[in-house]
C-alpha cells in the first residue's frame, strides 16, 4: 500500500503548490521561501488528526481543528506571521495500568517573520522564517514555557511543472527565564525537510516529502508526508495531504484550505 501511495503522489505531486498565484506553507512540512506581497494577507487553515503509538497499548492522539497561520506582507519581501491553533489531547489505553484523559484548549501562540532573499522568478529562491513562542495557551495544554522556531527555507524549480523544496533549522520550545537570564531545560531539535513537487495541471498539484527531527541532539525521528492541492480560484487553494512515521508508529490526516486577499 505504501509503495502505491508514493507512486501516486510523485505522479501527482504538482501544480498548485509551485505553479499558481497563491503560494502556501501547507500542506506539506516544507516552508516556502516566498513571501506574501505587501499588503496582502493570507490565511491558512486547516484541520489535523493525529495518532502515535507510545508502547504498552498506550496511543496519543491529537486533534487540531483549526491550525491558523495568518501571513500579512509588510514590506517587498518580508512578512509577519501569527500562528493560533486549537487542540485536543487524548491519552487512549489498552492497559489497565494506565488511565485515559483528555483536555482540550489553545496552543501557545506563535509570532514571527518571514524574509524573502532571492527573486521569486529565480530558479533556486532562498528564504528564511522566525518564530517566538509566548506561553499562552490553556491550562493542562501549554507547558508554560517559551520557545522558538527556526528554518533556513530553500525551492529549485527543476523544469516548468518540477519542484525541489527543502528546510533545515531548529526548534525548542522548552526556554524559560529566571534570574540568570534565558534558560534551555531541553536542548532542542534539528530539523530537516526535503519535498518534490510535480505539476498535472493549472489546478491540480501532489507532493511526496521527508521529514524528520534530530531529538534533543540525541535521535533521529523520521516521516514521510504525501499530500495534494486543488486551486479553486487563483486566491483559494483546497489541500489533503497523509503522514507516517518511517521509525515510530505514527500516522495523521489533514485538510485544509488557504485564502488570498489582495491589498
Amino acid at each position: 500500500m505504501m509503495k502505491n501511495l508514493l507512486t501516486v503522489a510523485l505522479f501527482i505531486l504538482t501544480g498548485s503548490l509551485y505553479s499558481q498565484n497563491i503560494v502556501t506553507d501547507r500542506p506539506d512540512q516544507t516552508e516556502s521561501p516566498i513571501a506574501v506581497k505587501k499588503g496582502e494577507l493570507q490565511i491558512e487553515s486547516g484541520l489535523l488528526f493525529e495518532r502515535n503509538y507510545l508502547g504498552n497499548g498506550v496511543s496519543e492522539h491529537r486533534s487540531v481543528y483549526p491550525t491558523n497561520l495568518f501571513r500579512i506582507g509588510l514590506v517587498k519581501n518580508l512578512e509577519l506571521r501569527i500562528v493560533n491553533e486549537i487542540v485536543t489531547y487524548e491519552i487512549r489505553s489498552n492497559n489497565p495500568a494506565i488511565s485515559e484523559y483528555s483536555v482540550s484548549g489553545t496552543e501557545n501562540l506563535q509570532i514571527g517573520f518571514k524574509y524573502q532573499f532571492t527573486d521569486s522568478e529565480s530558479k533556486l529562491v532562498i528564504g528564511a522564517v522566525a518564530h517566538a513562542v509566548v506561553p499562552s495557551g490553556s491550562n493542562g495544554i501549554s507547558n508554560n514555557k517559551y520557545g522558538v522556531f527556526s528554518r533556513i527555507n530553500f525551492s529549485y524549480d527543476l523544469s516548468e511543472n518540477k519542484n525541489l523544496g527543502a528546510n533545515i533549522g531548529y526548534n525548542n520550545y522548552d526556554l524559560r527565564f529566571d534570574e540568570e537570564g534565558l534558560v534551555r531545560d531541553q536542548d532542542g531539535n534539528f530539523i530537516y525537510t526535503l519535498v518534490y513537487g510535480v505539476g498535472i495541471s493549472d489546478r491540480v498539484g501532489m507532493y511526496v516529502e521527508a521529514f524528520g527531527d534530530y531529538v534533543n541532539m540525541d535521535f533521529w525521528q523520521n516521516n514521510m508526508n504525501a499530500g495534494m492541492t486543488y486551486l479553486l480560484k487563483e486566491n483559494i487553494q483546497l489541500d489533503y495531504s497523509y503522514g507516517w512515521g518511517l521509525d515510530r508508529d505514527m500516522n495523521f490526516h489533514s485538510v485544509g484550505i488557504s485564502i488570498r486577499l489582495p491589498k
